[in-house]
C-alpha cells in the first residue's frame, strides 16, 4: 500500500513540476509576443495593454506594461518622496523614514581607505538589491519590487505613468482619461506576464526591457524576474469572458 501511495505521490510531483514548467514557458512567449507585436505595429494598429488573450496552448494570458518613468528610482527619488513611499507601504511614518535613510546612504559614494584615490560611487544596479536595505523584510521587500526601479532616473515618480497599484498606494487620484496605454517610443519598461492554464496552473514572469537598446537594436531584455500572483487578477480575469487567441492579435498589427 506504502508503494502505490508513494508512486502516486510522485506521479502527481512531476505533474506538478510539469504543469510549472509549461505555464514559465508560455509566460516567457507572452513576453516576447508582446515585445513583436508592439514593435510591429504602426500608430493606427498600436495595442494597447492591459491584454488579454489566449496562447495556442489554451493558457489564458493576461499582459501588462509597467513604465519605469511611473516608478519609484531607488537611485535618484528624493527623501522625501521615498519616506512617502515606505510610509505608504509600512503605515507606519517612523518606519518609512529609516528605511529612506538607509536608501540614500546606500547610494551615496563610499570613501575610500587613501586619499589619492576618489571616492567610489555607489549605487543600486538592479530593484533586486532593495534585500540589502536594513528594516526590509522580506514580505516588504516583494510587495515594494513592481512600484520601484532604477532606470528613470527621476526625483519623482510620473504619475502619468504610473501604474493604478502605485497611484493607489499613493493616494494619488487617476486622471479620468487614464485608462489603456500603449508601449512609450522609448525609456524602459517592465512586461508582465499572468499565465493561467487549465489545470490551474499559475506563473508570472515579468522582463525589464529597454526600448531603443543602442547599437541598432530596438530593444534590450536587462533583467528577467519571476512575479508574484496578484489576488485581484484572478477576480478580473473571471469577469473577462472568452479571451481572443494572441496570435490573431498578433497577426493583425502585422498585416
Amino acid at each position: 500500500m506504502a508503494v502505490i501511495v508513494g508512486a502516486r505521490y510522485r506521479t502527481k510531483t512531476s505533474s506538478n513540476y510539469a504543469s510549472v514548467a509549461a505555464a514559465e514557458m508560455a509566460a516567457e512567449s507572452a513576453v516576447n509576443l508582446a515585445i513583436a507585436t508592439a514593435l510591429a505595429a504602426t500608430p493606427e494598429q498600436a495595442v494597447n495593454f492591459p491584454l488579454r488573450c489566449r496562447l495556442p496552448g489554451g493558457e489564458r494570458a493576461t499582459i501588462t506594461v509597467e513604465e519605469e518613468t511611473g516608478k519609484i528610482d531607488l537611485n535618484t527619488a528624493s527623501s522625501a518622496a521615498l519616506t512617502r513611499f515606505f510610509t505608504a507601504l509600512t503605515g507606519d511614518q517612523s518606519r518609512g523614514i529609516r528605511i529612506a535613510s538607509e536608501i540614500v546612504a546606500f547610494r551615496s559614494p563610499k570613501a575610500q581607505a587613501t586619499p589619492a584615490t576618489k571616492p567610489a560611487e555607489s549605487r543600486f544596479t538592479t530593484v533586486m538589491q532593495l534585500d540589502q536595505i536594513d528594516g526590509m523584510s522580506p514580505r516588504l521587500f516583494r510587495t515594494a519590487l513592481r512600484h520601484v526601479t532604477v532606470r528613470s532616473g527621476r526625483p519623482e515618480p510620473d504619475m502619468e505613468a504610473a501604474s493604478p497599484a502605485t497611484l493607489r498606494l499613493l493616494n494619488v487620484q487617476p486622471k479620468q482619461t487614464l485608462g489603456k496605454r500603449g508601449l512609450p517610443a522609448g525609456g524602459s519598461i517592465t512586461i508582465r506576464a499572468d499565465i493561467s492554464a487549465s489545470d490551474g496552473t499559475r506563473f508570472i514572469r515579468e522582463a525589464l526591457v529597454s526600448l531603443e537598446g543602442g547599437n541598432g537594436r530596438p530593444f534590450v531584455i536587462r533583467e528577467w524576474r519571476r512575479g508574484d500572483i496578484d489576488p485581484s487578477s484572478a477576480r478580473q480575469e473571471r469577469t473577462q469572458g472568452a479571451a481572443h487567441a494572441c496570435l490573431r492579435l498578433r497577426d493583425a498589427t502585422s498585416s
